[in-house]
């Protein structure tokens, strides 16, 4: 069986013993009501209690009308909503591949989950369709469910059509769930709003943005670099003029500055992620961020 969760466990150390239990306690409850079924202790009877928790044995007891009271139990749903589309397998600006730090931050997600005792789940996919995997407990089922979309993503992969992924959801999905979205740059600019809008109605969302790796990057220029959707190569002199790189880094700059603008005027929390080493502090940061967002 793969290992993404202890891989995850042992970058997350230093990160879990502060914060990890309680970043995400209680700060995506709020879409969710109800009353666990644990029993905490007795109190006397007040008005306005519901008549159906009163204990009439130890009401009996005491000649007191006393009320059963009980641990709210809350587990959330979680449902990573992950890109699955060829622009996976290229590259971000550390030379790793998109698609390694797209399963690094769903193994975050799902690590926290674990600790949460939250349900999660995971749907994936691209113009050829979707893979699901239901919102459910356990180890084995996050392991299978990551090693799945590690498998799914390749440069033959089908074109990126995210839409479709959400749209699905929309119509097949009742329960209240958290939606985390992670996508590359350029998904998430053209994530339909008005699916987001719908959903926004009975789920709440985050999202994550891989950033690609820029054609004039120093660290590539002897390599060979094609543009993965299209199989096209870009010329080595393309790559080192310097005027193209100016262009292309403020262009970059207006798209996360339009896109980050545009989901927060929606109500979602979102990040950038560049490398593997920034993964979990950029994960961190927005779901403290999550905890202001007006719902």
């Amino acid at each position: 069986m793969a290992n993404h969760l202890v891989k995850v466990k042992k970058k997350m150390s230093i990160y879990a013993k502060r914060r990890v239990h309680n970043v995400l306690s209680g700060n995506y409850g709020s879409v969710f009501k109800g009353r666990g079924m644990d029993f905490d202790d007795l109190r006397p009877y007040e008005y306005g209690d519901d008549v159906k928790d009163i204990d009439w044995k130890a009401s009996a007891r005491s000649r007191v009308p006393m009320i059963r009271r009980y641990v709210a139990v809350r587990k959330h749903n979680i449902m990573i909503v992950a890109d699955a589309g060829r622009n996976m397998s290229a590259l971000a600006p550390s030379g790793e591949s998109k698609a390694e730090l797209a399963l690094t931050a769903a193994s975050v997600i799902s690590y926290i989950a674990q600790k949460n005792d939250d349900l999660i789940g995971m749907i994936f996919g691209n113009s050829e369709g979707n893979t699901r995997f239901p919102l459910k407990e356990g180890e084995a089922h996050i392991e299978g469910f990551l090693t799945k979309y590690e498998k799914s993503i390749s440069p033959t992969a089908a074109q990126a059509n995210l839409g479709t992924v959400l749209n699905y959801i929309s119509k097949n999905f009742r329960e209240r769930m958290f939606l985390i979205i992670i996508t590359d740059m350029y998904g998430a600019a053209s994530l339909p709003q008005d699916i987001i809008r719908r959903l926004r109605v009975r789920h709440e969302q985050m999202v994550i943005m891989i950033e690609d790796s820029e054609l004039t990057n120093p660290t590539l220029v002897n390599s060979e670099v094609r543009d993965i959707t299209e199989d096209l190569r870009i010329p080595a002199f393309m790559r080192k003029n310097r005027s193209l790189k100016n262009a292309e880094a403020k262009m970059r700059e207006t798209i996360k500055t339009n896109t980050k603008h545009d989901l927060r005027r929606l109500g979602i929390c979102s990040c950038t992620i560049d490398s593997n080493e920034h993964v979990i502090p950029a994960i961190f940061k927005m779901l403290e961020e999550q905890k202001h967002v007006k719902r």
